[in-house]
């Protein structure tokens, strides 16, 4: 929830910019653009009440505002002799404007808005039976207080938690980790530039000025309220195999952190496995798995091998006509001198001239099959098209034009397989009756019939399509690879990187894995196909078309798509090669499982194998930033920067303690933990953190800082 306390609408001071001035219209859309939930108008020395009520009525269904003012002030510090000058600004409980009003109107009287200041026991005593909050610049902020004269507001005023610091965003955690209620205000300075100011967000959303100070009092009736109305359900979860607790899990950061064999992990997978069964989408890192897991990255198992990536043929027909060639037997010229010798033997033989006739000339098939082909691909586009159903984006007239285009083509197609098949059968029919003519005639007439054909045509025609068969899949297997890449995540100082899956044919530096046919039966293949393409035309070729018939068959070859090799590699932004470290590896696991688009993410000691300051400047706001989209994010750690700066809804605390194991759960807001099987045993939730985390003292006084700063945080 966004806050802007410190938040400027007139130009008051000399130095202040012109471009402060905003009119209601542009407040409204700005403050709804950088969808601020809260702004306070604190205008140097001059709070304007009309202009107050304007905007205030403008933004009431999407923001509220609050009155304020920004004062030169002074303390009791001086430098070099001369005080030392801050500012400070006064935000007042909107309930009471008019009070508040009436007492700036009189602070005010006589002030020179550009030179005069408030001393601060001035200031505590104009305000002190109103209810309002007290924040001076500080630390980075300037003109910045002194930490002496924050002493002394701290003490003039009566509530000591009213007392809030505004500083820079590069400050915030310094302030933070010292135990103070830190801000961050956009100081707006043009109001076309709004949205790009730095705002507070608070943690835990608040629906009034009066709910903002009590949570600043850890209030506990109030942190209760706030935290109810966050979805959450119970879950049984198992820490040991025979044990089962029933825990508090809400749609926001759950921590689980304790000592080591405590269960931790057995928790977060029971809570996994749970969430699962009833069918929650659900996302889980496990830090020390992160190589196992990596390597799943660079698996082809989904791959498909698909020539047509390649615009690779896959030559399924080469491949069964090489399964299937049998040479040409030639006519051997003793057939012609037995024909010559016989031819007169028997007058009416001699009168059959059929026993004279040679063969038609054998088809070559490549009509047959470039049709059937073609129709196959017809059969595949028609049941594509029906997928996306055409009737829904064509009229009737339209998609009956489209059927019958359809039918044609495949009628026509078909009809060219018909005709072509028809062609062939003739031609082997025709050849077959003569030869079988010629049988019966010599059968009864003691002859030899002339040769229907010297076997030099069909031989020639044999060795050519042997040689047009095997110089297709050579060209085939020649073809460029085929490559896409995907964005696994993102590393600092080398940019995206990306998982690249590549599709190549069987070449020279291909490797054993990318194979799922064993790549030296796939290059002995290709050498004995290299070697018939080579010598198709000699007559001892059948030795080497049966040894690839053997091959090819005994490794049910039955396509080019068995010589696609699958492989994927790592590569950074350049499309250079990479290898990730183990921490990178980790970093990258992390960053997609956060991208998952899911119900439940979890989270086992995600910071294993990286360093503390990517933790926390990368991941705890990806965390956090689940958190605001509603999501159930369960993280085991031992971490501070995670189970301490993303200020859990939930924390579940692990403990042995004399052969038990015990169970607490609480919350940084409460700052105590509670044995969920006894509601007296109860723990304090900072000491507990800073006695079972790593990362530090000063990591953990943020627990007690409600108001998480910076457009970044949650």
């Amino acid at each position: 929830m966004k806050i802007d306390l410190h938040c400027h609408t007139k130009k008051i001071k000399k130095g202040d910019p012109i471009t402060r001035n905003v009119c209601e219209d542009i407040f409204a859309e700005k403050i709804r653009n950088a969808d601020v939930k809260i702004v306070a108008i604190t205008n140097h020395n001059t709070f304007d009440y009309e202009q107050y009520k304007s905007f205030k009525a403008r933004v009431r269904e999407f923001c509220d505002v609050w009155p304020g003012i920004e004062l030169d002030a002074r303390g009791d510090c001086t430098k070099k002799d001369e005080i030392i000058k801050f500012h400070i600004i006064i935000v007042s409980n909107p309930d009471k404007v008019e009070n508040f009003n009436s007492t700036v109107s009189k602070l005010m009287n006589g002030f020179n808005v550009d030179e005069d200041t408030f001393h601060i026991s001035e200031i505590c005593q104009a305000f002190k039976n109103l209810d309002v909050l007290y924040i001076p610049h500080y630390l980075g902020k300037q003109p910045a207080i002194t930490d002496d004269d924050l002493d002394l507001l701290r003490k003039s005023v009566s509530d000591a938690s009213r007392v809030f610091t505004e500083t820079t965003e590069s400050s915030i955690g310094v302030l933070i980790n010292n135990d103070f209620h830190a801000l961050v205000g956009s100081d707006v300075r043009d109001w076309n530039n709004y949205e790009d100011s730095m705002f507070s967000d608070l943690r835990l959303p608040v629906s009034s000025y009066e709910q903002f100070c009590m949570l600043a009092k850890r209030d506990n009736v109030v942190i209760d309220t706030i935290l109810n109305k966050k979805k959450s359900n119970i879950y049984v979860a198992k820490p040991h195999e025979n044990v089962k607790i029933r825990l508090k899990i809400f749609e926001d950061v759950n921590i689980i952190f304790g000592q080591k064999g405590t269960g931790k992990s057995e928790i977060l997978n029971s809570l996994y496995d749970e969430m699962i069964k009833q069918g929650l989408n659900c996302v889980k890192y496990t830090g020390s798995q992160k190589e196992e897991d990596f390597s799943k990255i660079l698996s082809t198992s989904e791959m498909t091998p698909n020539c047509e990536l390649l615009s690779v043929d896959k030559c399924d027909n080469e491949i069964n006509l090489l399964k299937s060639w049998k040479d040409s037997n030639i006519t051997i010229f003793s057939e012609y001198i037995k024909w010559y010798e016989t031819r007169n033997n028997n007058a009416n033989k001699k009168s059959m001239k059929i026993t004279d006739a040679v063969n038609l000339p054998i088809s070559d098939n490549e009509t047959l099959l470039s049709a059937r082909k073609d129709r196959n691909s017809l059969k595949e586009i028609i049941k594509n098209i029906s997928k996306i159903r055409p009737e829904k984006y064509l009229n009737a007239l339209e998609y009956d034009q489209l059927k019958k285009l359809l039918d044609k083509l495949d009628y026509s197609i078909l009809n060219t397989v018909i005709k072509a098949y028809n062609e062939n059968k003739s031609i082997d029919l025709t050849n077959y009756s003569i030869e079988k003519i010629k049988e019966l005639a010599d059968k009864k007439t003691d002859t030899v019939s002339k040769p229907s054909s010297t076997g030099f045509l069909e031989y020639a025609q044999f060795h050519i399509q042997l040689k047009k068969t095997t110089s297709k899949i050579l060209a085939e297997l020649k073809k460029e690879q085929y490559s896409e890449k995907k964005n696994i995540g993102e590393l600092e100082d080398k940019g995206k990187i990306y998982v690249k899956s590549i599709y190549r044919m069987l070449c020279s530096e291909s490797r054993t894995d990318e194979f799922r046919k064993g790549i030296n039966i796939l290059k002995k293949i290709r050498e004995v196909i290299q070697k018939i393409n080579s010598e198709y035309y000699k007559a001892d070729i059948t030795s080497k078309t049966e040894e690839l018939s053997t091959l090819l068959t005994d490794n049910g070859i039955i396509s080019l798509e068995d010589f696609l090799g699958l492989s994927k590699i790592i590569i950074d932004c350049n499309e250079n090669k990479y290898e990730p470290s183990n921490g990178e590896k980790g970093i990258l696991l992390l960053q997609q499982a956060i991208k998952e688009d899911a119900t439940a993410y979890f989270f086992d000691e995600p910071e294993l194998g990286m360093g503390n300051s990517y933790i926390d400047s990368t991941i705890r706001p990806q965390i956090s930033d689940l958190a605001k989209r509603h999501k159930i994010v369960v993280v085991v750690t031992h971490n501070a920067n995670l189970a301490v700066r993303t200020l859990p809804y939930m924390t579940i605390f692990r403990k042995y303690n004399n052969g038990n194991y015990l169970t607490y759960t609480g919350n940084p807001f409460r700052n105590e933990l509670v044995n969920i099987e006894n509601e007296l045993d109860l723990l304090n939730w900072t000491e507990e953190s800073m006695h079972t985390l790593e990362g530090g003292k000063e990591a953990f006084y943020e627990r007690k800082e409600i108001y998480e700063s910076g457009s970044n945080q949650c």
